[in-house]
């Protein structure tokens, strides 16, 4: 680690190296012969044909024909033309749907919930156990988009999609979390439930 005391200490590097120098004190120069030597042996048997090849595919334009759900050759950062037109269009409706939780007036909910009278015992636990689920239901559902199908996925606009519907599933969460918060639940006891409770597991 850097101790800033000592700064001021690496001016006089170049002075010591130069007096080195001049006592006469030879470093071998044999490792580094080695060194280069092994690198250029090296160089020398490298297959460059998948390099290359990667290179020219990145250097023309994309066809349709070229363009795949799996396994696609194209380049993936050319989103158009579009090979799968619904996969876009699915990524259009899912932007002219957006909302957010905030959104959402919570007034009368929260006027039921905190009177004694508004909800049984046994609603407010199907209430509570609804939130714990569905927030770690649409958290999986989320992760598993992202971590494994998007990966999976080599057409641009069906990722498009792919990364909007993962948007949507973070907006659900979100909007659970603003319930809990809304209505004044012990947020740790809702999501913690597919931990601590057999029948949200």
């Amino acid at each position: 680690m850097m101790n800033w005391d000592d700064y001021h200490k690496e001016e006089d590097a170049p002075a010591a190296a130069s007096a080195m120098a001049q006592s006469g004190i030879a470093t071998s120069a044999t490792p580094a012969t080695n060194n280069i030597t092994r690198a250029a042996e090296a160089m020398a048997h490298i297959d460059i044909a998948p390099g290359l090849e990667e290179l020219e595919m990145g250097a023309q334009r994309v066809s349709v024909d070229e363009k795949a759900m799996i396994n696609c050759r194209a380049d993936l950062n050319q989103l158009v033309p579009f090979k799968y037109d619904w996969a876009w269009q699915k990524y259009i409706d899912g932007c002219a749907n957006h909302w957010m939780p905030q959104e959402i007036n919570m007034i009368a909910d929260v006027a039921t919930w905190k009177n004694p009278k508004g909800l049984s015992d046994d609603e407010r636990r199907i209430v509570m156990r609804n939130l714990g689920y569905f927030s770690t239901a649409d958290s999986l559902v989320a992760n598993n988009l992202v971590l494994a199908i998007y990966r999976l996925i080599t057409n641009p606009e069906c990722r498009q999609y792919i990364l909007r519907q993962a948007f949507e599933e973070a907006i659900h969460t979100h909007s659970y979390q603003y319930c809990i918060e809304s209505l004044g639940m012990d947020e740790g006891e809702v999501f913690n439930m597919y931990r601590e409770v057999p029948s949200v597991a």
